[in-house]
């Protein structure tokens, strides 16, 4: 192959895409060498860097204007009325539907019915402790009806030996009661029948002395029945009524029979509005060995209108009006108190409350024997007429576990009475009943609180006393007592008094009970020393422990006075020291 086809040579119009290259090339080349001359002379002309003067100017006034448009269209003719044929015709018939009555076959879902759990109403319950203490109880009742409730309750507890000279100081109680209680659509009828035995020692006499147990034995024996009636439908008027007698013996020649009718009513004029009326009648005739039988009667009358003239105060304006036959000094057998009261909410838990009132209080060889088991035979029983009494506090609930209530008591009390031990060995260990023959001012301050929840209860209360009575140096000039006056107060009764009762529920498995009792200030004249003497504060501490080893059996331990306080709450008669008892009990 020679040189000449080495080297081919390039044919133009072979190559359309070379030659349009070559001739856009060619083109630059010229433009750039023409601009490039124009600024050379540019620059010579005006010099180099040099801005040329120029103006602007800005016309603004220039206006568009278009032709107006034509907009005339041309209506559409409406179409001519053209008649319906055939004519429509229109008929009305009243159409009768008549469908058969359904009758769905619905089963409603019906839930289990919930068992009902066992209840253990029943319980016997047996101990014993020190001082050979027996103790039994037994509480039976029929369960779940609605429409009568009945049952019977058997209680004993004893001590065989007491804290002097042993069986000299021995003492219990016994009770047995059958009650009942039927209920119908408008009324409720209830009755009990109930016998109880008290034993105790007159074991005040003289230390040293040598005494026979049965020589200075006492016994009270009460048997008593009674029926009560009531409506049980819910209605504007509502009543109460109860009828009971009683019957009391004790170890001497004393009795004394106590029939009693009490009838309360109250009628709901509207919601800020009634009128209440209450009533009671006691007859009572006791006779004694030396004390010929006499019929005492107490009636007492109490109408009552009660009204709300503004919100959350209530007030009550009436009147008490007794009738009795006591015979003592010169009072009439006509007595008129008044009975007022005013209730005023300060909140929907605070409430605040004053009253003005007075009343006969019935004073019973029953009533006697119960405070005091020691009283002398043949003593004199006469009614306490409360003359006048003003009462005033303070009562409410904060967050629904915790309840207050404070207040005070002003009282003129006339006929009074005192307990005061006798003269000798044997006869300083009974007490007689002295009234005082002027009027008894009495105080009391007093406070309450109480805490409860699902497992822990608590109550608590205080008291404080103060009398103005020359009862002591009355008595002192009976006895010809020298060294009189002995001041003014009362005789054997506390100026203070605290309680505290608390119970604990441990996982229902412990129940745990404790009690917590202190008074003092009382004042007594022994006749002996011919003297006022005080006695030492009383402080009882008690515990109770109940244990259940499954929800029908359970053991329980008491413990009374723990701290072996030998205190006195009436002269020459100390009580018993720590105790102890145990037992168990059985639900069914």
């Amino acid at each position: 192959m020679n040189s000449r086809n080495r080297y081919r040579s390039i044919d133009i119009s072979d190559q359309p895409q070379s030659l349009t290259l070559v001739i856009l090339i060619f083109i630059f080349c010229f433009a750039f060498s023409i601009s490039t001359v124009c600024a050379q002379d540019e620059k010579e002309k005006w010099g180099e860097g040099e801005i040329q003067r120029v103006e602007i100017e800005i016309v603004k006034d220039r206006q568009i204007s278009l032709p107006q448009a034509n907009r005339n269209f041309e209506k559409v003719p409406p179409r001519p009325v053209e008649p319906i044929k055939p004519e429509i015709t229109y008929q009305f018939k009243n159409l009768s539907f008549n469908a058969g009555d359904y009758n769905p076959a619905i089963r409603p879902l019906r839930l289990k019915a919930e068992s009902i759990s066992k209840i253990y109403g029943n319980y016997v319950s047996a101990g014993f402790g020190n001082y050979s203490s027996p103790y039994a109880e037994a509480y039976i009742t029929n369960k779940r009806n609605k429409t009568k409730y009945y049952g019977v309750k058997f209680y004993h507890r004893s001590f065989l030996n007491g804290p002097v000279d042993g069986s000299n100081s021995a003492g219990g109680n016994t009770e047995f009661r059958l009650f009942g209680k039927t209920m119908s659509n408008n009324v409720a009828l209830g009755g009990f029948v109930n016998a109880e035995n008290t034993v105790a020692h007159f074991y005040g006499y003289q230390p040293g002395q040598v005494v026979d147990a049965s020589s200075i034995r006492q016994s009270y024996t009460i048997v008593s029945l009674g029926g009560e009636l009531e409506n049980s439908k819910q209605s504007d008027y509502k009543y109460n009524f109860k009828a009971g007698y009683s019957n009391l013996t004790d170890h001497y020649s004393a009795s004394e029979g106590e029939m009693n009718l009490n009838f309360s009513s109250q009628y709901k004029i509207n919601a800020k509005k009634r009128i209440i009326v209450n009533s009671d009648y006691y007859l009572i005739n006791r006779k004694d060995a030396l004390v010929p039988a006499k019929a005492r009667m107490i009636f007492k009358l109490k109408p009552a209108y009660q009204f709300m003239p503004m919100d959350n105060l209530t007030l009550t304006l009436g009147a008490n009006v007794a009738v009795e036959n006591d015979t003592i000094g010169k009072q009439n057998g006509l007595h008129a108190y008044p009975n007022l009261a005013a209730n005023y909410a300060l909140s929907p838990s605070v409430e605040a409350y004053a009253g003005l009132t007075g009343d006969i209080d019935k004073v019973s060889l029953h009533s006697l024997s119960r405070e005091n088991v020691w009283i002398n035979s043949n003593i004199n029983i006469f009614n306490t007429n409360r003359a006048l009494e003003f009462l005033a506090g303070l009562r409410g609930k904060v967050s629904g576990k915790v309840s207050f209530g404070a207040g005070l008591s002003l009282a003129s009390l006339k006929n009074l009475y005192y307990y005061q031990t006798d003269v000798g060995a044997i006869n300083r260990s009974k007490f007689n009943v002295f009234y005082d023959n002027g009027t008894t001012q009495r105080t009391n301050f007093f406070g309450e609180l109480s805490y409860s929840t699902e497992s822990f209860k608590l109550v608590a209360r205080g008291d404080y006393f103060a009398y103005s009575s020359t009862i002591a140096n009355q008595i002192g000039s009976q006895y010809a007592i020298s060294g009189n006056p002995f001041g003014n107060g009362a005789l054997q009764r506390p100026t203070y008094r605290l309680t505290v009762n608390s119970q604990y529920n441990i996982y229902d498995k412990l129940f745990l009970g404790i009690d917590f009792i202190a008074q003092g200030g009382i004042k007594a004249l022994d006749l002996e020393q011919k003297n006022l003497v005080t006695l030492n504060a009383a402080a009882d501490l008690n515990l109770k422990a109940n244990y259940f080893l499954s929800k029908q059996f359970s053991v329980f331990l008491n413990f009374n006075n723990i701290l072996s306080s030998n205190y006195q709450l009436y002269l020459n008669y100390p009580v018993r020291g720590f105790q102890v008892m145990g037992g168990a009990s059985w639900s069914f």
